[in-house]
């Protein structure tokens, strides 16, 4: 838990630094140069929740999914809500899958349409767009929170801030895509406090894991939940 709040910490150091340097920059020069930068520090890219006795569960899914089923069957087994961070081009292919995950009562967030296309607020503003209507369309849904993956978090932060949505990482990225079982579960265990976001991919490792982590979660006192309620409360 030190670990987590050193870290909160650092960045709140960094971004005070940065809100000051622009200050001084519109001192200077007269201009307005940053006011959207600091309009997105004001409301935070999110790492963590404030839950107490409960620890978010994401899944990005957007490739690398033929273990989503399976997940969807062990989740609804353990009677346990996980938020899916879906991508725009995904949920148009994979429509029915979405239906199921919402039917199921999972919170469902956006990727972007296309996860790994980056670049101006524009554009990154543009593709989010794009896959919440493509989201809406095919469920019903409309996302509230969106998940920046390998972009540009600054630029994600600005443009999720432009379309009143929450820019939402991690605690904990499970890395579920390298290792065994055994070694993402083990990195889930070392993340688990008051309103932590553990971040999964739908592996078949990770899908392997996911039991191991259910049962450390509640051994700990703590409820998996979505990453809604770990902001609610």
């Amino acid at each position: 838990m030190n670990r987590e709040r050193c870290a909160d910490a650092l960045m709140n150091g960094v971004n005070v630094l940065i809100i000051l340097v622009i200050v001084l920059l519109y001192v200077v020069t007269g201009t307005g140069v940053g006011d959207n930068a600091i309009a997105a520090l004001s409301s935070g890219t999110v790492y963590h929740g404030s839950g107490e006795g409960l620890v978010a569960l994401e899944c990005a899914v957007s490739w690398d999914a033929d273990a989503l089923p399976d997940m969807l069957d062990l989740l609804e087994q353990r009677n346990v809500k996980m938020t899916f961070f879906v991508s725009g081009a995904w949920a148009k292919a994979n429509a029915a899958t979405l239906r199921r995950m919402t039917e199921a009562g999972h919170e469902i967030g956006t990727m972007g349409y296309m996860p790994m296309l980056d670049g101006d607020e524009a554009l990154i503003r543009s593709d989010i767009a794009a896959s919440a209507a493509v989201i809406s369309s095919a469920s019903g849904i409309e996302p509230d929170y969106y998940y920046s993956g390998l972009r540009d978090r600054a630029v994600s932060l600005q443009a999720a801030n432009a379309l009143g949505m929450t820019h939402v990482m991690c605690s904990s990225d499970l890395l579920s895509a390298r290792g065994e079982p055994v070694d993402i579960a083990s990195r889930a265990s070392e993340h688990v406090f008051d309103g932590s976001i553990i971040l999964f991919q739908p592996t078949a490792a990770a899908l392997e894991a996911l039991p191991t982590i259910l049962d450390f979660i509640e051994e700990q006192g703590y409820a998996a939940t979505t990453v809604g309620n770990v902001l609610k409360r």
